[in-house]
């Protein structure tokens, strides 16, 4: 996790006064790997004791291993990962912090 790259920060909650945060990392900008959650609580933002962790990294891994030697193609067009992981963290929050 320390030499990871943040990809994007998201907030959930009221627009005038968001109520989570999660900040989304990977090993790359195009690769999401987990998220750190935080909550605001009394004017700052403290990690909770939770990390959302995406499996985009391992399905890239094996679709890589199962390419066939001498096949001409490239590797597969992979899916928006980044706009799964922001999907993702949304359904997250929705179910488990909004009323």
């Amino acid at each position: 996790m320390a030499d990871s790259t943040l990809i994007d920060t998201l907030q959930f909650g009221p627009d005038d006064a968001p109520t989570h945060k999660y900040e989304v990392y990977g090993d790359d900008e195009k690769i999401p790997t987990y998220a750190l959650i935080y909550q605001h609580s009394g004017g700052d933002w403290e990690k909770i004791d939770e990390t959302l962790t995406f499996a985009a990294k391992d399905e890239q891994d094996e679709a890589s291993s199962t390419m066939d030697y001498g096949s001409s193609d490239g590797l597969p067009e992979l899916r928006d990962l980044p706009a799964e992981a922001r999907e993702r963290s949304e359904k997250h929050w929705r179910d488990n912090f909004a009323d």
